[in-house]
């Protein structure tokens, strides 16, 4: 096995994913947000009235994490709680129209931004993503969660 290989291709992905937060943040920071926030934002937007939980385990954080960062954004407007009609104890979060206005707005100028990357061309863009996913699957075998 060429180790050296292995380390060049995952010291290339941890820089393109260092330069694509760096844009994320930028453009979260324009709009006086974290990422984790404007994240959590575009979650709710991709899958509406999730729970806490569900969203805590969507970002890949924990509940108090996200329970924190939800209450930011209720505070700033941006989402609003409900309870959940078969669950009186879970909470469902929704945005508000003020949060979908800004998930939207700040991820159309990220990927305004990213769109550079089609120079690259599509079928190397595609066979790039198969790559990836065969990755991701080997990874996940070793993975113990």
């Amino acid at each position: 096995m060429n180790e050296n290989l292995v380390r060049e291709v995952i010291l290339s992905f941890r820089e393109v994913s260092r330069k694509m937060h760096q844009y994320l943040a930028e453009e979260a920071s324009k709009q006086d947000m974290t990422t984790t926030q404007l994240l959590a934002l575009s979650t709710l937007k991709r899958e509406p009235h999730l729970t806490l939980f569900e969203l805590a385990d969507r970002m890949k954080l924990s509940k108090s994490t996200t329970s924190g960062i939800v209450d930011r954004l209720v505070k700033a407007g941006f989402l609003k709680r409900s309870r959940v009609e078969y669950n009186r104890r879970a909470l469902n979060l929704e945005l508000t129209e003020s949060g979908e206005e800004k998930a939207t707005l700040t991820y159309d100028v990220f990927f305004k931004r990213l769109e550079p990357i089609l120079e690259i061309g599509e079928q190397d863009l595609l066979e790039m993503l198969e790559i990836h996913q065969q990755l991701i699957r080997i990874l996940e075998r070793g993975i113990k969660e």
